[in-house]
C-alpha cells in the first residue's frame, strides 16, 4: 500500500528529478549529515533529562538561540547529501531556481523559523527545477559554502551549489 501511495503521489506532483528509493539505513546516514552542520559540542548544554521548566527558562532559550546561529566552518566545500523539504525562495518562469532546504516538513511556514545552522539555500545557479510540495521529501546533493543569507521566510547558514535534486522515496524492507 505504501508503494502504491508513493507511485500515485509521484504521478500527480511535478517532479524535480528522478524518484530515488533508499533504505532505512541509508536514510539514517543522510539524517546524520544534518548534525554535521553544527560544530561538535554546540548543543552540549542540552541534557537528556531536559524538563519543561528548564527548557522554557530565559537563560536556556538564550543559549539555544545563540547555539542555533553557530555554523561549522569545517563544512566549507564539503560534498554532502541531505534529505529534507523544499521551501521556494526564487522562481524563473514558474520553476524554482533557489530554495531553502529544511529538515522538517513545513518548518518555514511556522514560527519560529528553523535554526540558521539547519537551513540551507540550494542555488541551482541559473538552472531550474519543478516545485515540490513542502510536505514531500527530496534528496539534495552538492557542495556547501558556509555563510548566512536572509530571505522573507527564513535565514540560511549555508549555500549548496553544484546541486542535484531528486524526489525521495523509502524502499520497503518487507
Amino acid at each position: 500500500m505504501k508503494k502504491l501511495f508513493f507511485i500515485f503521489i509521484s504521478l500527480i506532483i511535478f517532479q524535480a528529478g528522478a524518484v530515488v528509493y533508499i533504505s532505512d539505513e541509508k536514510l539514517r546516514s543522510i539524517e546524520d549529515n544534518w548534525l554535521k552542520l553544527a560544530p561538535e559540542g554546540t548543543y552540549d548544554f542540552v541534557t537528556e533529562n531536559l524538563d519543561y521548566k528548564t527548557y522554557m527558562s530565559e537563560d536556556f532559550q538564550k543559549r539555544l538561540e545563540e547555539a542555533e546561529k553557530i555554523l561549522n566552518p569545517k563544512m566549507e566545500n564539503a560534498f554532502i547529501e541531505l534529505a529534507g523539504f523544499m521551501v521556494p525562495v526564487e522562481k524563473i518562469n514558474a520553476k524554482v531556481s533557489k530554495f531553502l532546504l529544511v529538515p522538517v516538513a513545513g518548518q518555514c511556514i511556522h514560527v519560529p523559523a528553523p535554526p540558521l545552522n539547519q537551513t540551507i539555500l540550494v542555488d541551482l545557479e541559473g538552472e531550474t527545477t519543478e516545485e515540490v510540495d513542502i510536505y514531500f521529501p527530496i534528496l539534495v546533493t552538492g557542495k556547501l559554502k558556509v555563510g548566512s543569507q536572509s530571505f522573507d521566510v527564513a535565514d540560511s547558514g549555508y549555500t549548496l551549489y553544484n546541486a542535484t535534486v531528486d524526489i525521495l522515496d523509502l524502499k520497503d524492507n518487507e
